[in-house]
């Protein structure tokens, strides 16, 4: 019954609890921290730090008492009470169970985001300065640059900040370093790179980007599904892309 859970699937939900890595074990020897730790704090922060790895929708689906006893007789050396092949069938039907339900709560998403985001574009067309180009991306000149404008395939430096339409910031340049971030626009949604080539370098501008223009309504990146985003963003530089580089994923 050794597969019982899966080994690479325990190995990596206990690294992530308990955030060790072979160079933190490294440090820990090195600076002495491994002192005296009380048992039962520390198997309490263990069984915490595990379940909260679990998202909600999985969290929903559990009996708490039930994982409880579970955890207790695998500490404990005991045997499964479930055979192997009985454990991968209830774990196929688990498994499939929550991806139908995450497609009922990304699909009701998806629909909430797209009204919230053609509500939110629709009014703000009209707002002052504000322009709508031809692909339905929405900008604001908060000042004008006078130096180059970037070509589709040029690496730009820019500090940004990014938004959804409530308001939440889901990234900035200066989460990344004080400097300005290299972008190539080659890599970068469709939304951001013509934003980018709209402007003259020293420019700042708001990019108002449909979720078409942006990551869509089946993101691969974790973003919400159909979310229209807002960058306030400065371009300081822009030139040719160097060999092999790359785009960033949070663009």
């Amino acid at each position: 019954m050794k597969h019982f859970l899966r080994p690479t699937l325990t190995a990596a939900a206990l690294a992530v609890a308990l955030g060790m890595t072979s160079g933190a074990y490294a440090q820990a020897a090195k600076s002495g921290a491994a002192g005296t730790v009380d048992k039962a704090k520390a198997s309490y922060v263990v069984g915490w730090d595990l379940a909260s790895q679990l998202p909600p929708l999985v969290r929903e689906e559990l009996d708490p008492a039930t994982v409880a006893r579970a955890l207790q007789s695998a500490l404990s050396g005991q045997k499964p009470t479930m055979s192997e092949a009985e454990a991968k069938s209830v774990r196929e039907a688990f498994m499939a169970k929550l991806q139908a339900k995450a497609t009922v709560v990304r699909e009701k998403a998806a629909a909430e985001n797209k009204t919230k985001g053609e509500a939110f574009l629709a009014k703000n067309k009209s707002q002052p300065g504000v322009k709508t180009t031809a692909s339905g991306l929405q900008y604001k000149v908060v000042s004008e640059g006078t130096g180059a404008r970037p070509g589709p395939n040029d690496t730009v430096q820019v500090n940004y900040v990014g938004t959804f339409v409530d308001g939440q910031k889901f990234d900035a340049s200066a989460d990344h370093g004080s400097q300005p971030a290299p972008i190539p626009l080659a890599g970068v949604i469709p939304g951001f790179r013509e934003g980018l080539e709209l402007m003259k370098t020293g420019a700042h501008y708001m990019l108002y980007i449909p979720s078409n223009l942006a990551y869509g309504a089946q993101p691969q990146n974790g973003f919400p599904p159909n979310a229209t985003i807002i960058f306030d963003v400065t371009l300081v530089k822009t030139g040719p892309t160097p060999a092999g580089g790359q785009g960033e994923a949070g663009k």
